[in-house]
């Protein structure tokens, strides 16, 4: 399974289904899918002459031009389109729809297209941004927050609700599968798209999702962010994850560092993509340290090529020599990119005391010293340093890890409060143990529900860790491992619809995780991982965004509003 080789694909034959100059048409969603998985110059080279949005304002005719369109089926795309072929602004259009088009929709099409300018209409399923080969995300923004309490669903959120379903509908379709679908036990919102996904797949368009199955066949997994509120509080020192935390990465895979007026202006927004970047492609997963490394024996490989004996030992002595040899900047084509990532990166990281606080947070997650950790956390809240995304990350962790010791956790949102934190904020404690404590998790988040799990704690706490900022797995990790070997207990994640008969059934050869309330890079490394392993298992997973903690807190606000 390849979900962006899939996407890429029916991009390819969009564009080549109309010869000659032609002009690429699409809406605010679709511009994306086709921008995570082709680069603009791709797209130039298939003799595409203009990429204009649908709702744009018209311009001139251009009568001798064919359009490709390719939209999501929506009626206000429809009714757009509609206007355009009434009027021929363009000579021809072939009409690609992102998902399932209502049969509605296109007689209303049809009746507009009086010069029959419409040579083509057909579904390619790519309604969702494919954001790595087997990673996905749906872009929800501002209502994803709204999807993270189904006790407040209403008629607005129900079009986010509706938005998940086409989404991971699109998903199986380009991936040409039928799963078998769970959903998450203790979560209300897995359970509601779970089943609304089931009626698409087995009722409504039953005959197009009948797709063969093979043995072992494909599951999807529905889960709730809210199992594990911890990944996305805690700071990152994988590459794509650290570059997501600090800077963000946009659903295309863009880097806006305009802020950074120090950078030339061709590094002020730079794209990483594992499919036209073989170094990010190599490095994307690397710690903090081996990055490093590996950028560094790309300028050493530069200068034994070019018999330079310029010495080279720090990020800030990397960063200098870039700048100072344009010729290396020509060669080494995504390199430099990578030398000013990493500068600004060491920068902030620096700047914040990210490694301090890093290394307090792991105690508190991993760790099984309560009164130690409480210490940590109180010496850290009083550094001056530190910034207040930092100071509330430690608190909201603390209370997550230890949420029966109100009174250290009321201790330590006290000191928040002496730092400035403002009430709403620090009313976050109460409003993510409401959604993410103990008694809303199915899953085993610390590890302390059974016996094997308290026993590897206490081991790790003895042997020790090859790196304390990297301690931490994200609950999925032993989530895929339990349902890649048939032990998800149906207790905890029951079917919806028709469940798998026999043994060789309940072991899937290809999960599909969508995780409501958004998806973490180093859950999606963690994916990775798994799928290199050849287990016989490969995972797609994608969620209703891509989050960060910036992200994460600012829709724990949202919640925190609409639970009032």
């Amino acid at each position: 399974m390849n979900l962006a080789g899939a996407h890429r694909e029916y991009v390819s034959r969009m564009l080549e289904s109309a010869s000659g100059m032609k002009v690429l048409v699409c809406d605010a969603v679709t511009v994306n899918i086709v921008s995570a998985v082709m680069s603009q110059s791709d797209v130039l080279r298939r003799e595409v002459f203009l990429i204009e949005r649908l709702h744009e304002r018209p311009h001139e005719d251009m009568p001798h031009l064919k359009a490709v369109v390719f939209v999501r089926p929506t009626r206000e795309n429809v009714k757009a389109l509609a206007k355009q072929v009434r009027r021929r602004t363009y000579g021809e259009y072939r009409v690609f729809f992102s998902n399932i088009c209502p049969d509605g929709l296109l007689q209303e099409l049809a009746g507009e297209d009086i010069g029959s300018v419409v040579a083509q209409v057909e579904e390619y399923y790519a309604d969702a941004t494919a954001v790595d080969r087997n990673v996905f995300s749906l872009e929800l923004g501002e209502s994803n927050s709204s999807l993270m309490n189904p006790a407040q669903w209403s008629r607005s959120v129900g079009m986010a609700v509706d938005r998940c379903v086409e989404g991971i509908a699109s998903v199986l379709l380009s991936l040409k599968r039928r799963p078998f679908i769970r959903h998450q036990r203790s979560s209300e919102a897995a359970r509601r798209l779970a089943a609304d996904v089931g009626r698409l797949v087995y009722e409504q368009e039953a005959g197009l999702f009948d797709f063969p199955r093979t043995e072992g066949a494909a599951h999807l997994l529905v889960l709730d962010r809210f199992d594990d509120a911890v990944t996305p509080l805690l700071s990152q020192w994988t590459y794509q994850a650290m570059v997501h935390e600090i800077f963000g990465i946009t659903s295309t895979n863009r880097v806006d560092l305009r802020h950074i007026k120090t950078l030339r202006k061709d590094l002020r927004e730079v794209v990483l993509s594992a499919h036209e970047d073989s170094f990010f492609a190599n490095n994307m997963y690397a710690n903090y340290g081996d990055l490093g490394a590996s950028v560094k024996a790309l300028v050493d490989e530069f200068q034994q090529h070019t018999n330079m004996s310029k010495k080279i030992e720090s990020i800030d002595d990397m960063a200098r020599f870039v700048e100072s040899y344009p010729e290396f900047r020509v060669k080494s084509g995504n390199v430099s990119k990578h030398v000013a990532l990493m500068s600004e990166l060491s920068a902030v990281i620096s700047q914040r005391q990210l490694m301090a606080a890093s290394q307090v947070e792991q105690e508190v997650v991993c760790g099984t010293d309560r009164a130690g950790a409480f210490a940590q956390v109180v010496d850290a809240l009083r550094n001056p340093a530190l910034l207040e995304e930092e100071r509330l990350k430690l608190v909201l962790l603390f209370a997550l890890r230890y949420e029966k010791e109100q009174n250290q956790i009321a201790d330590l949102t006290g000191i928040l409060m002496q730092h400035g934190i403002s009430r709403a904020r620090i009313g976050l404690v109460r409003t993510i143990l409401k959604h993410g404590g103990e008694a809303a998790r199915t899953g085993d988040l610390f590890g302390n529900r059974s016996f094997l799990g308290r026993a590897s704690k206490v081991v790790g706490s003895l042997k020790g860790v090859e790196n304390v900022y990297t301690q931490h797995s994200p609950l999925i990790s032993s989530t895929i491992q339990a349902a890649a070997k048939g032990a998800l207990k149906q207790e905890d994640y029951p079917f919806v619809g028709p469940s798998p008969n026999g043994a060789a059934a309940g072991k899937p050869t290809e999960l599909v995780i969508f995780i409501v309330g958004g998806v973490c890079y180093e859950e999606t490394k963690v994916c990775a991982q798994f799928n290199a392993l050849n287990t016989g298992c490969h995972v797609v997973v994608g969620g209703s965004t891509v989050l960060n903690a910036r992200s994460f807190v600012d829709d724990l606000l949202e919640l925190q509003n609409a639970d009032r």
